[in-house]
């Protein structure tokens, strides 16, 4: 088979079928009948020969049989005597017009001496592109990017085809994209990341993907089984990704600062700030105690103690501007380990001796300070999700909806009912007086993308 002649794909003429094809089985699935789910209609391929040139091949029912056994996907065959018809289907794999059908007289071999331009021969368009949404939607796109924002799976429908999980994408110069992904290609990313919590990034490569748009938005969304996903695989185009993308770097530093607050004293029965005033002896006395009253229903009647909570505000900063966020007690906790008790503590001996910009705060890793915060758009949620642990590299909210904001947005919530949650941002007023400790914490990314994360501590 090696000695026959080999035709490339663009050389193929409908006229003739007796080519020898030399080619990869890049993609491989089932179609199934639309009349009855569990009947298999045709073994559909995407077929790459070694000048990267793609093709769409067909087998049908009645051949089942004489080819299963000699297609898996990424084996490289070669192909004699098949047939060339005109590609129909709307979704178009390459520019190629034609398509392949493999028949009774079609003989397959297998190939061991595949030259590869590359594996798989991506085609990656640029975000700019999605996010203007000019290319068109019938014609596949390949992406790769790092997730960096995951929402929750959508299994309402009855379908599992139907079942859905949306989440972002980021490139290398920061710019991010919407992705949904349908049945297994949802539940891939799923078990992916349940079976690797402590991983501390994750890039995609979607192939065979379609852009979507509704509503006015773009999405990038997997085409039902054409797409094929690649999770952090060792391919050079991820390989290459991780290493431009670079580490992210930790400045911790301290400076001082007036008036800024950073924690708020909490009911110790229900965490809701309390109200402290004095209460004098008489009319004419000079002596006065400190009461401390919540003024909750549940706690009207009670005796209460106080404690005191974090309540960190954070600035983030990337290209698109800057939004102002709020840390609360459990997150700000994870950073800072320490309670907010005994870091006025230390900030109180610190003063005494003089030397408060000697304060240590320990710095963490990057993974665990990217998990004290979850937000997107205008939700700011909860670090744990329902299943996957805080571990993941990256954030959890449900449905991603990226918005760019101007540098001077901020998100504010009167209301908070937990202080043991993130997911409400209060505004608050309790002030320590004296200097005030500024943890400036910034992240920089190789590819000029900047996070700013500001965490700001106050003195007694």
């Amino acid at each position: 088979m090696a000695a026959r002649n080999i035709t490339f794909i663009s050389d193929l003429d409908n006229m003739r079928d007796d080519y020898t094809l030399k080619v990869c089985i890049i993609r491989l699935w089932r179609s199934f009948s639309e009349s009855d789910p569990t009947v298999v209609k045709s073994i559909e391929m995407i077929l790459m020969d070694e000048m990267g040139t793609k093709i769409r091949a067909s087998v049908y029912r009645k051949d089942f049989q004489r080819f299963d056994s000699k297609l898996k996907e990424d084996d490289a065959i070669y192909i004699r005597s098949f047939t060339i018809a005109p590609n129909k289907y709307t979704f178009k794999i390459s520019d190629v017009t034609s398509k392949l059908n493999l028949h009774g007289q079609t003989t397959v071999h297998e190939c061991l001496g595949f030259q590869y331009k590359t594996k798989y021969e991506f085609c990656f368009v640029s975000f700019e592109t999605i996010i203007s949404a000019t290319t068109t939607s019938n014609i596949s796109i390949d992406v790769i990017g790092e997730v960096v924002s995951l929402g929750k799976l959508d299994s309402r429908d009855v379908s599992k085809s139907k079942h859905r999980l949306t989440l972002q994408i980021r490139n290398l110069e920061g710019l991010q994209v919407n992705v949904t992904l349908f049945a297994d290609f949802a539940y891939q990313v799923i078990s992916y990341l349940e079976a690797h919590k402590q991983v501390g990034r994750v890039v995609i490569i979607l192939q065979f993907a379609r852009l979507n748009v509704y509503n006015g938005i773009p999405s990038v969304n997997n085409y039902f089984d054409h797409t094929r996903m690649f999770i952090n695989a060792d391919l050079p185009e991820i390989v290459a990704f991780t290493d431009r993308s670079g580490n992210l770097s930790l400045l911790v530093q301290f400076t001082i600062r007036q008036d800024i607050d950073w924690y708020y004293d909490a009911c110790s029965n229900c965490g809701k700030k309390v109200d402290r005033r004095d209460v004098f002896s008489g009319p004419d006395s000079g002596d006065a105690s400190v009461v401390v009253e919540c003024s909750t229903d549940k706690c009207k009647k009670k005796e209460i103690s106080s404690a005191p909570r974090y309540k960190i505000p954070i600035r983030v900063q990337d290209d698109s501007g800057t939004i102002t966020l709020t840390l609360f007690d459990r997150d700000a906790y994870r950073l800072v380990k320490q309670r907010a008790s005994e870091l006025i503590e230390k900030i109180k001996q610190a003063g005494n001796s003089g030397n408060p910009d000697d304060i240590e705060i320990a710095s963490h890793e990057t993974k665990s300070l990217k998990d004290a915060i979850s937000q997107t758009g205008d939700n700011l949620t909860p670090s744990m999700p329902d299943k996957l642990e805080a571990t993941s590299p990256f954030k959890f909210n449900s449905p991603p909806n990226v918005k760019k904001r101007n540098v001077g947005d901020t998100i504010d919530v009167d209301e908070y009912d937990n202080v043991n949650s993130s997911t409400k941002v209060p505004r608050l007023n309790s002030k320590v007086d004296g200097n005030t400790v500024l943890l400036f914490v910034v992240f920089s990314i190789q590819t000029f993308i900047v996070l700013g994360f500001f965490l700001f501590l106050i003195s007694i």
